[in-house]
């Protein structure tokens, strides 16, 4: 009889073991999906944040182009540098501004290359 008590009280241990054991891990996925949630919303936030950044950045594009149009408007020619310096931007990205109303036909440029190149309406 000793033994059964003794057999028992091991297997009445062991399945407490278990079940404390299989309560830790329940815990552990639980914060592992709390955790994961909230890089998932983070991650949306970030996203949502660059999207906000582009957008931006697509009206500010916009604007400067039309601070363009209206600086053909008032002066017969101008070169990219006059542009970039009038409105703060590099030469660069004047020309790509410059490319861009170009092909929407808002803006002509003459001359191929160089300082003799210049752009009107």
């Amino acid at each position: 009889m000793d033994y059964f008590n003794i057999i028992l009280v091991l297997v009445v241990v062991a399945l407490g073991f278990l079940a404390w054991s299989l309560y830790k891990q329940k815990q552990e996925v639980e914060n592992e999906v709390v955790a994961l949630d909230k890089e998932k919303q983070e991650a949306e936030g970030i996203g949502k944040g660059l999207a906000g950044y582009h957008e931006e950045l697509q009206e500010r594009k916009e604007q400067v182009k039309q601070k363009i149009l209206q600086m053909l408007l008032e002066k017969e020619k101008l070169s990219n540098s006059e542009i970039a310096l009038a409105l703060k931007i590099s030469s660069r990205t004047t020309v790509r501004y410059l490319d861009e109303l170009e092909k929407q036909g808002e803006a002509r440029q003459v001359g191929k290359t160089g300082k003799s190149v210049f752009y009107s309406k």
